[in-house]
């Protein structure tokens, strides 16, 4: 039985059809990744330090649990994708799965650390609900990893037969018609 999330209808038929390099695309997101888990480590340090202001603590905040932990599942899922994108520049077909895992590990990360951004600003009444913001950094974040789940599912190998005619090549010939008995 097909994985869904790894093998989604569309992926035979896309909406969109662009001939996308699998190797190529794995090279970027494997980059892109490592990046963002470097600034995820930096920005758990801050998360650690989210109640704390000039070492005073601020009062109704307390730990922000379900931000730090967002923040784990965000960073081990950029961790997931830096893998499994240099796994498919290496032609490995398993990197796409890996990707797509890490992408939606990514989306849960991003949404546990929404929840608890905006437990963390409706705590502290001086910032008189400010999670406005942090809404808006999901939304994006969502629609960004949609493209990029996007682009890997309808990526192709080396070899793999191309989804649209590429330009400056003619286009096969069409079947004979079936012959009438």
């Amino acid at each position: 039985m097909p994985n869904v999330l790894t093998d989604p209808p569309f992926a035979t038929d896309p909406p969109v059809k662009m001939n996308v390099d699998a190797k190529i695309l794995g090279l970027v997101i494997g980059i892109i990744a490592v990046i963002f888990a470097v600034f995820g480590l930096i920005g758990l340090i801050a998360v650690f330090g989210a109640c704390t202001i000039a070492g005073v603590t601020i009062s109704g905040c307390g730990f922000p649990i379900l931000w730090l932990l967002g923040s784990i599942v965000v960073l081990a899922a950029e961790i997931a994708a830096a893998v499994g994108g240099f796994r498919m520049y290496q032609l490995n077909r398993e990197g796409k799965n890996l990707v797509i895992y890490g992408l939606a590990l990514g989306a849960v990360g991003a949404l546990l650390f929404l929840v608890g951004q905006i437990i963390f600003y409706s705590g502290y009444a001086g910032l008189g609900g400010g999670y406005g913001g942090a809404i808006a950094y999901f939304i994006i974040y969502v629609i960004v990893y949609f493209v990029i789940y996007y682009l890997v599912v309808i990526s192709r190998f080396p070899g793999d037969a191309p989804l649209a005619p590429t330009p400056g090549y003619p286009t096969p010939p069409p079947p004979p018609p079936p012959s009438a008995l």
